[in-house]
């Protein structure tokens, strides 16, 4: 099942989300029954992504947004990887196509259940809001954008993370979100019981 708050999957008999701490039944609910054990709601401390974490979801997804923008650069008679040349169309054209396929591909990721993109997913990362709810596709437009700010700051924008008690960087600051890692709960198995013969 799905958590209905920050879209987590959980299993079907989680007691509570383990991103969001939203748990899943409620003690007093008239489906529980009268002689059943109040259900402890377990709130899971949230973790943040680290630098070098985010670094290597970034570098991922670089590399899964260059054979795309490889393939239009090569059909346009320009090289797979080449400098601007403002002075020749097919070079604004395949800018354009930059642009436009990483801004669908951040916003459209960040905004669905998964909430990050590709490399985020394999570092196991997730951009919340402050809440720890899905944010909109409003929100991770603004996101997008926002970054331009980190990278006009020359990199010093994604430095203020290691400043930040949430680890944000200018980004996740101008934008109200938080990166932040699946708080992964292990199942206790009760150590066996030995009993000494009489």
């Amino acid at each position: 099942m799905f958590c209905p708050r920050c879209g987590t999957w959980n299993r079907d008999d989680a007691v509570s989300c383990p991103l969001c701490g939203l748990g899943f039944q409620d003690p007093s609910s008239p489906q529980a029954t009268t002689h059943a054990a109040p259900v402890p709601q377990v709130i899971a401390p949230v973790t943040y992504g680290g630098f070098w974490r985010r670094f290597l979801a970034a570098l991922l997804d670089t590399v899964i947004l260059y054979f795309p923008a490889a393939t239009v650069r090569v059909l346009l008679g320009l090289p797979a990887t080449g400098i601007f040349d403002p002075e020749t169309s097919s070079s604004w054209v395949a800018t354009a196509f930059e642009f436009g396929l990483d801004f669908v591909y951040a916003t459209a990721f960040m905004c669905s259940p998964a909430r990050g993109t590709l490399g985020m997913q394999v570092m196991d990362l997730h951009v919340t809001d402050l809440n720890g709810d899905r944010i909109g596709f409003g929100r991770a437009t603004g996101r997008y954008f926002a970054t331009l700010l980190s990278l006009l700051t020359f990199g010093i924008g994604y430095l203020l993370q290691l400043f930040t008690s949430r680890r944000q960087t200018l980004h996740d600051l101008v934008a109200g979100t938080v990166v932040v890692r699946s708080a992964h709960v292990r199942e206790r198995v009760p150590a066996p019981v030995m009993r000494l013969a009489p």
